[in-house]
């Protein structure tokens, strides 16, 4: 995409579907502040607020629902899935489900409806070591629900939604054979396996080799400050432009990491054109660019901007 052209509505957009979730995981953010989970606020994205944001902004062809929380804690989802079908607006959870509590229903109809994709974290390859991280999860009934989720997908002879596996590698997790367990089961299960750096930056693997040498490192996404103006500062400030977040209630996230400044914008509200057409929005991004700090923009105060900006002055 180039970030300097005459830009257009995007047609594709990350909105959360729920922010409620049934784990307890170690090292979450979110669950870190259970009063306010992040200032995104604990709920889900109500269907009657789904058909409205898809009639207000009919260039919108795909829809990423997976973000903070658990999708399928949504009581509202097959309606949703179902209606995105009917629209033929390509749907996918590929932020990453836990997928311990998935009902019947729901299970359906990710083939039935076609979803294209769902990536699964699952951060090991048997249960006593899943449970350290995933505190409230329960590993057998993940696997078993990957099992029950491919023989739909045999009923209805569908190839969707792929499935894709997670596997945050951290220090209850990083041994060879943990990690060989893991990726013998996923291809049992027909998944792909990504493997990825825990955020807890103390972290230090027992053997630095192997574990880099299974890495794809999400961190490694920063632009050298010098040349800018092209492109924005880092890989994840693109959500803003190509696919840009939106929390369960309609406030507008700009990325998928931001959790605690939403703006003061309500998409469901305003509709995501006048959003992205807005003052704060503008400015929002001639910064992430390169440009004059805009210190009204709750980006402004985000840890990937503030690093930098700290390089730059370096």
């Amino acid at each position: 995409m180039f970030f300097n052209k005459k830009e257009l509505m995007p047609e594709r957009v990350k909105l959360g579907v729920c922010s409620i979730c049934n784990l307890n995981c170690r090292d979450c953010y979110m669950r870190k502040s259970k009063t306010n989970f992040g200032n995104v606020g604990a709920g889900y994205l109500k269907y009657e607020n789904f058909v409205k944001f898809l009639d207000m902004n009919p260039f919108v062809r795909e829809i990423e629902l997976a973000n903070h929380g658990e999708a399928f804690l949504n009581p509202d989802l097959v309606k949703i899935l179902e209606t995105a079908c009917k629209r033929n607006i390509i749907i996918t959870f590929n932020n990453g489900v836990n997928f311990n509590r998935v009902s019947d229903a729901q299970m359906e109809a990710l083939v039935k409806y076609s979803v294209r994709g769902i990536t699964v974290a699952i951060d090991g390859g048997s249960s006593d070591v899943y449970v350290k991280y995933r505190r409230g999860g329960n590993f057998d009934t993940v696997i078993s629900n990957i099992k029950k989720l491919n023989e739909y997908k045999k009923k209805y002879n569908s190839e969707f939604p792929i499935l894709s596996w997670q596997y945050v590698v951290m220090d209850t997790n990083d041994s060879k054979e943990e990690v060989d367990k893991a990726v013998k089961l996923a291809n049992d299960l027909n998944m792909e396996i990504f493997f990825i750096r825990t955020w807890n930056l103390d972290y230090k693997p027992k053997d630095p080799d192997f574990v880099n040498s299974i890495l794809i490192d999400v961190r490694d996404t920063f632009k050298d400050y010098k040349n800018l103006k092209k492109e924005p500062i880092c890989s994840v400030c693109t959500d803003l432009w190509e696919a840009p977040q939106i929390n369960w209630d309609g406030r507008f996230l700009a990325c998928c990491c931001n959790y605690l400044n939403p703006f003061d914008i309500n998409v469901f509200e305003t509709g995501l054109t006048k959003c992205l057409k807005s003052k704060m929005i503008r400015k929002t991004k001639k910064m992430l660019m390169g440009g004059k700090p805009y210190k009204k923009s709750p980006c402004y105060n985000c840890w990937f901007y503030k690093k930098v900006m700290m390089e730059k002055d370096d």
